[in-house]
């Protein structure tokens, strides 16, 4: 066991904060008491088998992933359409990078996310005895980009497969609780919300049309045709093909500060091919139905709750495209909430999930060569044990590699 003396002189030739361009390292010693005295109670030994027990279960989650997408890639044109569109950037997990993480809400739960993930083994660590030689905030320049734990990595070798393991699966363990809550908080936030307009809404609005001229704007909402609801643009199909050019059609559309006010006018249908024409491009809103779809989580809608906001807008009731049609008992910016929720899920489940796969150097990595090496053997089976490991890392990497480029490719 180290000295007490030569852990003050460690600490000392490492300094309190340390900058190599572009990171700035800053060590806290208060975070190493924060790890003492929560890893000095009961519960967090059992809280750690049970993150061993949920770390092979979010690793099996993260290579049906891996393998499931390799597989749709090489047998479905359209999959690898979607993915040239989104680009390699979409699997960087960094704001400012990934056009579909947005900056604020993105590094908020990053930071988030590696906060948790590194102070949950600095307290298992703590709670098994091992030393934690250092902890502190990672900046990139003076952009704080996350925290890091130094657990004693010469006592994690030496130790039991099963300690070392626990420390490690802790990571990945904190992020998926972290992540079910912030899932729960989403679910608790859309299950208190009500729509205030459904219908067609008019993204466009043709020149020297009939709609034009009789007053309907872009972003109105069309709720009635002939005072007959419209919910869905087959309604609004079906009322168009009664008419013939010269009819009149009535319209009655919700507008202003949360639709509330209600226009109505008569218009005079034009000839277009044929056909009656109004000089209208709507689409749907259906503010009822993705509502009641989000809300409803079933294994064949779990698919909706991975979907970022920026990617499918049009599914996500707090999205910037929908969150003006709902309204919630906690005020106007309800939706701020609901996507600090989201991304706080999103991140730190993808996280635990990444950190999990058995990839040497990453926890699941780790644990997988400690496992090897106490079912083989530790004299006998080091060898063995790193060598599966590294066949493993460069199968999993290789896989990773191609559901990023056989897009581009094939």
């Amino acid at each position: 066991m180290p000295t007490r003396r030569r852990v003050q002189d460690e600490e000392a030739k490492q300094g309190r904060v340390e900058f190599s361009f572009p990171l700035l390292i800053v060590r806290i010693k208060t975070f190493t008491r924060v790890y003492d005295r929560l890893g000095a109670f009961g519960a967090s030994r059992p809280v750690s088998w049970a993150a061993i027990i949920g770390m092979p279960i979010v690793a099996s989650f993260g290579l049906y992933f891996i393998f499931s997408s390799l597989l749709t890639l090489l047998t479905t044109p359209a999959a690898r359409e979607i993915g040239r569109e989104l680009g390699p950037q979409a699997y960087v997990l960094l704001p400012g990078i990934n056009p579909y993480l947005p900056i604020l809400y993105g590094w908020l739960a990053i930071i988030a996310a590696i906060m948790v993930h590194e102070g949950a083994h600095g307290v298992i660590a703590r709670s098994l005895g091992f030393r934690v030689k250092s902890s502190g905030l990672l900046f990139f320049l003076v952009i704080p980009v996350g925290a890091f734990v130094d657990v004693d990595e010469e006592q994690m070798a030496k130790a039991k497969p099963k300690n070392s393991v626990r420390v490690l699966a802790a990571g990945p363990g904190a992020n998926i609780a972290v992540a079910i809550v912030c899932l729960l908080g989403v679910l608790i936030i859309t299950s208190g919300l009500t729509p205030v307009v459904d219908g067609l809404y008019v993204f466009d609005v043709m020149e020297g049309m009939p709609a034009e001229d009789a007053g309907l704007l872009l972003e109105d909402v069309i709720v009635s045709v002939d005072d007959t609801p419209v919910t869905n643009f087959d309604d609004f199909k079906a009322a168009l093909e009664d008419k013939n050019p010269n009819d009149i059609m009535r319209i009655t559309v919700a507008r202003g500060k949360m639709w509330r006010d209600r226009f109505s006018t008569s218009v005079k249908l034009t000839e277009y091919e044929g056909r009656a024409f109004l000089g209208v491009s709507v689409g749907e809103i259906l503010t009822e139905q993705r509502l009641r779809t989000y809300q409803k989580l079933a294994t064949e809608t779990l698919y909706l709750h991975f979907m970022p906001p920026t990617l499918a807008p049009g599914l996500v009731p707090f999205s910037g495209a929908l969150n003006d049609f709902y309204t919630h008992t906690l005020g106007e910016n309800w939706h701020i909430l609901a996507n600090i929720f989201f991304w706080l899920w999103f991140v730190n489940v993808n996280v635990a999930i990444f950190n999990a796969l058995p990839i040497y150097p990453l926890d699941g990595g780790r644990a997988f060569k400690s496992v090897l090496k106490s079912v083989l053997g530790r004299r006998a089976g080091g060898r063995i044990a790193s060598r599966l490991t590294s066949v493993v890392a460069v199968i999993l990497l290789s896989a990773i590699v191609m559901t990023i480029v056989l897009p581009f490719i094939m």
